[in-house]
């Protein structure tokens, strides 16, 4: 297995496709969901309009992996990718956007205003594609900020895309802050894989589940992926390490088991069995 890191991340770039598979795992695909495909339209149209587009939902649903994947495929050179812990401050905000933009030396955070005129000209300069993940982090001060940043520029350049994403309690975030709230053109919620998706969607995605009959990848499911698709990649490293690791073993509803018990308790199957099925 290949260890060497890939090439080295400059902020504010969005990275590699192959460190958007959960764990790094090998031969995984990008699978076309029904969500993945709006998520595409939906950034499509946020480049056409400049405008602010919000994609929500819960956790491990494919939200970020879509956005990549549709930044990647519409504004591979201008999308500035940013992505916060919780509760950043002001400076931090400033700090990212400035490097994100590629501004020279290090942002001056202690002159605010001449650092946001910078960041305003460096925008307005060419088209950006402003891609913020994990939004549920932000507070008022820096949605406002955001809010303030895209306005300006729609009254003048018009070079300004704007993509929120988050999850938790995203949508509520920016539903208080309604100046944001009112700017936002488009919304798309991620939900869990259906049973039908499943069935079409994880046979393409790795090999290892290729000819998995239909009726064992919707127990799966129901026993622990619950369409959520992270918990998927989740199963998939750990059934493909056991694989590897000994190549005695088969795939099979007993090693499957044994995959659900390295799992947290609240997602496991009741009736787990050892790795060599005792």
């Amino acid at each position: 297995m290949n260890t060497e890191p890939t090439t080295p991340f400059r902020a504010g770039q969005l990275p590699e496709e192959a460190d958007d598979h959960f764990l790094g795992l090998e031969h995984a695909a990008p699978v076309a969901t029904d969500a993945a495909l709006l998520t595409e339209a939906l950034v499509g149209k946020a480049i056409t309009r400049k405008a602010m587009i919000c994609i929500h939902g819960q956790v491990g649903l494919g939200k970020t992996f879509a956005v990549n994947a549709a930044c990647r495929k519409l504004a591979p050179g201008s999308t500035v990718s940013l992505q916060f812990a919780q509760a950043p401050h002001m400076a931090q905000i400033r700090a990212a956007l400035w490097d994100g933009l590629d501004l020279p030396g290090p942002a001056p955070v202690n002159t605010t205003h001449i650092c946001d005129d910078q960041i305003r000209q460096a925008l307005a300069g060419s088209f950006h594609l402003l891609l913020l993940d994990e939004v549920q982090h932000l507070g008022p001060t820096v949605l406002e900020y955001l809010r303030e940043l895209w306005d300006k520029n729609s009254k003048s350049t018009k070079s300004l895309a704007t993509v929120l994403v988050g999850s938790g309690n995203t949508r509520q975030k920016i539903l208080r802050c309604t100046p944001l709230h009112s700017r936002v053109h488009r919304w798309q919620q991620f939900s869990p894989l259906t049973p039908a998706e499943i069935l079409t969607v994880i046979p393409g995605y790795h090999r290892l589940w290729n000819s998995v009959e239909d009726d064992v990848l919707l127990w799966i499911d129901d026993c622990a992926g619950h369409g959520c698709f992270r918990t998927w990649a989740n199963l998939t490293v750990i059934l493909q390490d056991a694989l590897d690791d000994d190549p005695k073993l088969t795939f099979s509803k007993d090693l499957v088991r044994w995959a659900f018990s390295q799992l947290d308790p609240t997602t496991r199957f009741p009736g787990q069995v050892g790795v060599n099925g005792s």
